[in-house]
């Protein structure tokens, strides 16, 4: 049973008639079989009624959280126990959505929304892990959604902030309502993530002095070159940058700067002068789609040897697995694992890998398994590892055992491999399950040429025994 089943039961409950009392068992059973039956139901409904009644209000707030707003607040009329309960769920979620989805009267039942959020923000316990404010251009232009953004982030202390426009009207810029807010309004030392849907993005001062902000993300935005490069000046500790542009009101080069940034992930359809990244703890560079004449990438974590940056019609993923600490693996889970599952990627895939880390190899195997369709172009950039002959032995056979990586369903065109060592038997494991399985379906180039020449001849001999392994068209060369 999930949150809403579990909320809509207990909905039901709550408007139900006590059950009546149960029978002695020495009572003489009556004719009326049916009606002691469904006695028999009511009471076995008050008895789960009792077991759910008994769970810690830690897990049924948590329950709470991830049930629609309205749901939750409902079962306040379940008993006196509830009553309170919605008020200090740690994530909040209010929204329009409701209004749009019935087709109503949208600027006079904004009116009994602003009321109704106005009303459950005030009466909420807080302090919030989570906010979420889905609204429309009413509560922008009359400043409405400033002050709910005053009581999230200033009483509430919201850390991770979220806000999406509805569009009502489709106007000369598609409906996409200016965020009209004061300077600095997302300032707030205990606010360390913002999300932003769907807006047109005037000027920067919102983000004026937001070093607090960890996370940024804007979704589906418009904006000026200019404005977005002042907003990321101004958040100088972001370590995570979500930028997925729906057209620039003006082009111009777009500089992304920060010593911090360790997530950055880049959507543009439109046309810019240029793209400049300059990020040395980078260790994540998703480009989806970006259309720009020129491209300037300093990252040392996320450097690829070849310069094959295709723009915006093959999309690139430059992963460091090697630097990724594990712990911040959510990363990848957070912001990429659902896109892949919505929409599979053809482009191209760069890694640098230590094979012989058990932890490593583990997330390049949840890498490559959730591609799914075929890949244009994959790069691994193996990284020396000091694991011992057994461990190695132990990875190989991680590789080829019961539930063996790529799978049937992954396919590559065309693999590079940097730095290839002869002698380390789990990337010869790696490169031999690309040949033998079908993975690689053009081609398969291993570098040799920065090699000493005795270094070279013996990796060369490795190619060989890779050739002798392919019983399809693949061509295996070296370079």
């Amino acid at each position: 049973m999930d949150a809403t089943q579990l909320l809509s039961f207990l909905e039901l409950a709550s408007s139900q008639p006590p059950p009546p009392p149960p029978v002695p068992s020495n009572a003489r059973r009556t004719p009326s079989s049916a009606s002691s039956e469904a006695g028999r139901k009511r009471i076995r409904n008050a008895d789960d009624m009792d077991l759910i009644s008994k769970l810690p209000d830690e897990l049924l707030e948590n329950i709470l959280s991830k049930a629609p707003f309205k749901s939750a607040v409902r079962t306040s009329s379940v008993s006196k126990r509830w009553v309170n309960l919605w008020k200090r769920t740690p994530h909040l979620s209010v929204d329009m959505s409701f209004i749009m989805q019935r087709g109503g009267h949208v600027h006079q039942d904004s009116k009994s929304f602003f009321e109704g959020v106005t009303k459950t923000l005030n009466n909420h316990g807080g302090p919030l892990e989570s906010c979420r404010i889905g609204s429309c251009v009413y509560q922008c232009e009359d400043g409405t959604l400033e002050r709910w953004i005053q009581t999230v982030t200033r009483v509430k202390h919201t850390k991770e902030l979220t806000l999406e426009n509805y569009i009502v009207v489709m106007g000369p810029i598609g409906g996409y309502n200016t965020l009209r807010v004061s300077p600095s309004i997302f300032s707030h030392q205990s606010l360390t993530s913002l999300s932003l849907t769907r807006y047109y993005l005037t000027e920067a001062e919102a983000f004026k002095s937001c070093c607090n902000l960890k996370t940024l993300k804007l979704y589906d935005i418009i904006a000026d070159v200019s404005i977005l490069n002042s907003i990321f000046e101004a958040c100088s500790s972001l370590e995570v940058l979500v930028l997925i542009i729906t057209s620039l009101s003006r082009s111009g080069v777009l500089t992304i700067e920060n010593n911090n940034l360790e997530f950055l992930q880049v959507g543009c359809p439109t046309v810019m002068d240029k793209m400049e990244v300059i990020a040395a703890r980078l260790e994540i560079f998703d480009i989806k789609y970006i259309n720009c004449n020129g491209f300037f990438i300093s990252a040392p974590k996320v450097i690829f040897n070849r310069s094959s940056w295709v723009g915006g019609k093959y999309p690139q993923l430059n992963y460091n697995i090697s630097s990724l600490a594990q712990e911040k693996k959510r990363i990848w889970f957070e912001l990429m694992v659902n896109e892949y599952y919505k929409m599979k990627r053809k482009g191209c895939l760069s890694v640098r890998v230590d094979v012989t880390n058990p932890k490593e190899l583990q997330i390049l195997k949840e890498v490559l398994l959730m591609w799914g369709e075929e890949m244009r172009e994959l790069e691994i950039i193996f990284k020396d590892g000091n694991a011992r002959g057994e461990d190695q032995a132990d990875q190989s056979s991680f590789i080829n055992g019961e539930n063996p990586f790529p799978d049937a369903f992954f396919g590559v065109a065309t693999v590079w491999m940097y730095n290839f060592d002869r002698s380390n038997e789990v990337q010869f494991a790696l490169a031999s399950r690309f040949v033998k399985h079908g993975t690689v379906i053009d081609k398969l180039m291993i570098e040799t040429s920065s090699y000493p020449p005795m270094k070279r001849l013996l990796t060369e001999g490795k190619v060989a025994q890779l050739r002798q392994l392919c019983d399809y068209g693949l061509s295996i060369e070296s370079f």
